[in-house]
């Protein structure tokens, strides 16, 4: 058996994000003040594989393993974008604008067989 592990981090990519919102004319129209004046979370994660490779006979002309891994280990919600979400209406007052993160890939367990040929 061989067991390995990866820690990937990154900072948090800049965006600009609207400092305020107001009507034109009856359009939702936003202010921006500076160019990424915002960063998102950090993005980090952990990956783990075990690979296991049976004793093979050497009269064989492949050798096999067994990969079993997985992606993103504690299954943290990084950032992946953001963008702004309406709710209610301006009509009535009660009109919200509010930031959501969209984030991909929970863990991710998988298994892999690997087959090789050996040349002689």
């Amino acid at each position: 058996w061989r067991l390995s592990g990866i820690f990937v981090y990154g900072t948090g990519a800049a965006l600009s994000v609207p400092q305020r919102f107001y009507f034109i004319s009856g359009v939702l129209t936003q202010q921006y003040s500076n160019i990424n004046d915002y960063r998102m979370a950090a993005y980090h994660r952990a990956d783990l594989a075990a690979t296991y490779t049976p004793n093979s006979n050497p009269n064989k002309k492949w050798k096999s393993q067994w990969v079993f891994s997985m992606y993103n280990v504690y299954s943290r919600q990084n950032p992946y974008f953001i963008y702004f979400d309406q709710e209610g209406a301006a009509a009535q007052g009660n009109l919200k604008v509010s930031a959501r993160q969209v984030s991909l890939f929970p863990v991710i367990p998988s298994v892999t067989w690997n087959l090789s040929f050996i040349s002689r």
